[in-house]
């Protein structure tokens, strides 16, 4: 698990940024699997943001100052496509945006584009809510990981 520097296509990584977070199991929901890491480096795995990069699992989650599960990472083809947060409010803002808030508790969807340089670049102006589909693929493992988190307001 890692970023564009250490990803190697044709499979791992040069270097492992991230861990298993201590006192969580991996698990597979609905044939998602699944598992709470940390940055090698973020002695707690509180502060540090999920890899850009998988290796072997279809979601990352990670943990906030609590401890408990705020944020999971769906990963496609090892390349991170949706991320779901309720660590925190989120307000759209700036150009094009539309204004909308999600209060902290309840999830917001961002999407990723890929650049022309292979870069990723967070859609975080056009945050939405979980859709039917994505409740009914990624709710399950989510709810797994912390069953106290909501879809809707």
């Amino acid at each position: 698990m890692g970023n564009q520097r250490e990803y190697i296509a044709s499979g791992g990584f040069s270097a492992y940024l991230y861990e298993d977070h201590p006192g969580w199991e991996s698990k597979t929901v609905n044939g998602i699997h699944g598992k709470v890491i940390k940055l090698k480096a973020d002695k707690t795995g509180s502060h540090a943001g999920l890899p850009t990069y998988a290796n072997t699992s279809d979601m990352y989650f990670r943990v906030g100052k609590d401890g408990s599960v705020i944020q999971g990472k769906v990963y496609i083809s090892r390349k991170m496509c949706i991320d779901f947060d309720w660590s925190h409010t989120h307000t759209n803002k700036g150009l094009g945006s539309d204004g909308k808030s999600f209060q902290k508790g309840v999830i917001h969807v961002q999407t990723y584009r890929v650049e022309k340089d292979g870069t990723t670049t967070r859609l975080s102006n056009n945050a939405r809510y979980m859709n039917n589909s994505e409740m009914n693929k990624y709710g399950p493992i989510i709810k797994a990981f912390n069953p106290d988190v909501k879809f809707r307001p």
